[in-house]
């Protein structure tokens, strides 16, 4: 059990609290994590979530996600057989940050 709750700790940069900071570490590696590059099962998420209930997010607005589908797309295209298994995959991704962040999502992202 120790092991499932070491793996459900997020990286967080403490000194960019508002944005992702391209040339920093700490922020490259948070956002590895939330594109998914560190998988979640639905017991170690809800974990997660129930620890961090009141964590706040940086902001995640439609414009920080088109580009973050973009960038996804691009990443799964290489990895991925068909552009729409892509597209399917980097859907869900931002669907699961608006789920963290407790937002709806955009008619685009359905």
């Amino acid at each position: 059990m120790a092991l499932l709750i070491m793996m459900v700790d997020m990286t967080t940069c403490s000194i960019h609290m508002e944005f992702f900071d391209d040339l920093c570490p700490k922020c490259k590696e948070e956002y590895n994590e939330l594109k998914g590059n560190i998988g979640h099962s639905v017991e170690r998420l809800a974990t997660y979530r129930a620890k961090n209930r009141n964590r706040r997010y940086k902001e995640f607005t439609e414009e920080r996600a088109k580009k973050l589908y973009a960038e996804l797309l691009v990443q799964y295209i290489k990895k991925s057989s068909t552009e729409k298994e892509a597209a399917g995959k980097a859907r869900a991704i931002i669907r699961k940050q608006c789920r963290l962040r407790g937002i709806p999502f955009w008619s685009w992202i359905n």
